[in-house]
């Protein structure tokens, strides 16, 4: 006789978590558990429903004819968990455990690193957070629930994927060795095409730097001298040779301002303006937290209102500066 009596929220999560991830470990990131933990209520849902449920692979777990048949009874049971808890529990941030995965443009990491350690473990010191530098196009998992939180400045569209502005894009910078004659001349298209251009590109959704195809819409030449996702790269890599680069970001120049070798300079506004209208036809531009549909718990929106307003602040601090 099965003991579904005995069967709870807590193991219906692990048992969906085990099943979509089907790694143990990554369902122990998930669920802010240890691996011991996992395997702990896996070996009682085994005994629960008389069955193995998954078989271990090299790969990872592959669910049996009966997992098949059960999941979307638990994923429906879950739902209406989190209804429950959603609408009539008590959050408490000091009593809150579990593991938010969250990936950031490399810009935007420290400053992400410094608002969960200032503003949310303070209050919720037994949460646990996994910051990674963002280098993919990340919808598919931020649909899919295998990341919470994706900081960017462009807004993406796509199905179950929401997003909120934290702060607007103004002004943008130029970005040059301390003693680039660019720095001392008037910045038009014509002087910026006479160096190349370094582009600290996240991952490759465009065709070429902005200032590259507005050089060519001029009918002015700008060379590529190579692309990067690495900021600490750039800086070396403009610190060493003639190439210039663009950067939008105020936590980008927050940075620079401690590099003696780099120096930046204002874009000119009709310039800017263009640069903004072209990046545009790509994505809507702006800093944003980007989350998806699949959790839509107490704690998951506390976090994420602390993240967003704490980079709201992180970002008008250094804009101040």
């Amino acid at each position: 006789m099965n003991k579904i009596d005995q069967l709870n929220y807590n193991q219906l999560k692990v048992f969906i978590s085990i099943y979509e991830h089907g790694q143990s470990h990554h369902a122990a990131n998930e669920l802010g558990m240890t691996a011991s933990g996992v395997s702990r209520t896996l070996k009682i849902l085994r005994e629960i429903f008389k069955d193995s449920l998954f078989i271990r692979r090299a790969s990872g777990f592959v669910a049996t004819e009966k997992t098949h048949q059960i999941i979307p009874m638990a994923k429906a049971l879950v739902e209406q968990y989190q209804q429950i808890e959603v609408q009539h529990s008590v959050f408490t941030p000091a009593e809150s455990g579990g593991q938010y995965i969250i990936h950031a443009y490399d810009e935007f990491v420290y400053a992400v690193k410094k608002v969960i350690r200032d503003d949310i473990l303070l209050e919720a010191p037994n949460l646990r957070f996994d910051v990674r530098v963002l280098t993919h196009d990340c919808s598919m998992e931020l649909a899919n629930g295998d990341m919470d939180f994706v900081v960017v400045y462009e807004g993406f569209n796509g199905k179950n994927l929401n997003y909120e502005m934290f702060s607007e894009t103004d002004s943008l910078y130029l970005l040059a060795r301390k003693d680039h004659p660019l720095l001392s001349q008037s910045l038009t298209l014509e002087s910026i095409s006479q160096y190349p251009c370094l582009e600290i590109d996240n991952y490759d959704d465009l065709t070429c730097p902005l200032l590259v195809n507005l050089c060519r819409e001029q009918n002015l030449t700008m060379d590529v001298e190579g692309y990067t996702d690495s900021l600490a790269s750039a800086m070396r890599l403009l610190s060493e040779s003639d190439a210039v680069t663009l950067s939008c970001n105020q936590f980008t120049r927050q940075f620079v301002k401690m590099i003696p070798q780099i120096q930046y300079i204002k874009l000119p506004e009709y310039l800017a303006r263009k640069c903004r209208i072209r990046r545009r036809e790509n994505r809507e531009i702006g800093n944003y937290v980007l989350f998806g549909n699949t959790n839509n718990s107490a704690a998951f929106n506390w976090v994420k209102s602390k993240l967003i307003c704490g980079l709201e602040r992180e970002w008008r601090l250094a804009s101040d500066e």
